[in-house]
């Protein structure tokens, strides 16, 4: 499978489970994707690996390519050995494809599916039969609907399930809990307008939620996905967090919010769990307060990364002078500008800033790092 692809910034708005035969003894060999993570976009990689393949495991004569003969769905097995790759294009509906994997493909080991340049509405149950998918990629296929059994069957194996550029304006998260493999999810380029509950998913790591109109985020509402290390928001339109909507538990996770409407990240995020990096670039942050944002800076800090906080109209006052007089601190921010004369905040005039109160203490992951080595070195 090929890494996952994340869309660029742009200028618009939207522009391993093993299977076991009773009368076969069978040897699992497993299969590795890569997942690349944008960084400012790249950061690091997602290793997800799959253990489903056996011996037998062949394509239905009816779904292999023949010459001459365009299918609704092809499927090859000459990859390598035990590996099944299944291609889907130009389908009319969710129960078109529901019927070929029911009949054709039921019970086979498919290490990709991918379903292209179809209109399928609304999906069923078991759209996917009993077949053992390692990674779903369904964009583009005008989804409008998926049920909580959708995918009943295929839940425990599949690592890498990809819902992007559908139709769909709700999604009940929690029927991703019993995908006990899945680590990467996108829901990128639909219609969602608010994220209630994300669901507990038990090893998701990856959500991409990017260009959709999402507006609203409860509290707590990412909490219970402990293994989450990165969370794609954006190109929404976020105005306003509730108190705790970027509630995360994972101890290593970044943020994108580039590209929403934002004014104030004010009660957000968990004081002991603030993200290692956070791309604020195009909102609409006016102040950036020391009690705010010092502690997510220094969470960058401590992670040797950043803090993106371009096209902003940030107001140089008083508010601002805890960072401008701190160089350790302002050599992690980047692209922030004075609103008006767009004066890069680098190359103010500490003079300027004599007259400020000074700098409020805030709860520093940073300070607590330090601190926590301290008593390791005390007490060996």
């Amino acid at each position: 499978m090929t890494a996952a692809q994340v869309p660029e910034a742009r200028g618009g708005r939207h522009r391993g489970g093993r299977h076991t035969s009773t009368t076969t003894t069978t040897t699992t060999t497993p299969s590795t994707t890569t997942v690349a993570l944008p960084e400012e976009e790249i950061e690091e990689e997602v290793q997800i690996t799959n253990e489903f393949r056996t011996a037998v495991n062949v394509c239905p004569p009816e779904l292999k390519p023949q010459e001459g003969k365009v299918l609704p769905c092809t499927c090859r097995d000459e990859l390598d050995d035990n590996t099944l790759m299944v291609e889907c294009v130009a389908l009319t509906s969710g129960q078109q494809m529901h019927k070929i994997f029911n009949t054709l493909l039921l019970g086979k080991r498919i290490d990709g599916l991918e379903v292209r340049n179809s209109t399928l509405g609304p999906l069923v149950a078991r759209q996917t039969a009993q077949a053992y998918v390692g990674h779903i990629l369904m964009r583009g296929n005008q989804i409008t609907e998926l049920v909580p059994d959708t995918f009943q069957g295929t839940d425990q194996i599949v690592g890498r399930l990809d819902l992007s550029s559908n139709q769909l304006s709700k999604v009940n998260f929690p029927m991703f809990d019993s995908f006990t493999q899945l680590q990467v999810l996108n829901l990128g380029e639909n219609l969602l307008t608010n994220i209630e509950d994300a669901g507990q998913a038990p090893s998701l790591r990856v959500l991409y939620l990017y260009s959709n109109r999402i507006d609203t985020i409860a509290p707590n509402a990412f909490r219970k996905l402990g293994g989450l290390e990165y969370l794609d928001l954006r190109w929404n339109n976020l105005q306003v967090l509730a108190p705790g909507a970027l509630h995360v538990t994972s101890d290593r996770w970044q943020l994108r919010l580039r590209a929403n409407q934002l004014s104030s990240l004010e009660q957000a995020f968990a004081e002991d769990n603030m993200p290692y990096l956070v791309d604020l670039s195009l909102n609409n942050i006016g102040s950036l307060t020391d009690r705010v944002y010092g502690p997510l800076i220094d969470s960058a800090i401590l992670e040797g990364s950043k803090f993106y906080v371009a096209g902003n109209p940030i107001i140089c006052d008083c508010s601002l002078s805890w960072l401008v007089k701190n160089a350790r601190l302002l050599s992690i921010v980047v692209g922030a500008r004075c609103d008006g004369d767009g004066t890069p905040i680098a190359d103010l005039n500490l003079d300027d800033f004599r007259k400020c109160p000074a700098p409020r203490p805030w709860k520093s992951p940073l300070d607590k790092a330090l601190a926590e080595l301290a008593k390791d070195i005390d007490t060996q």
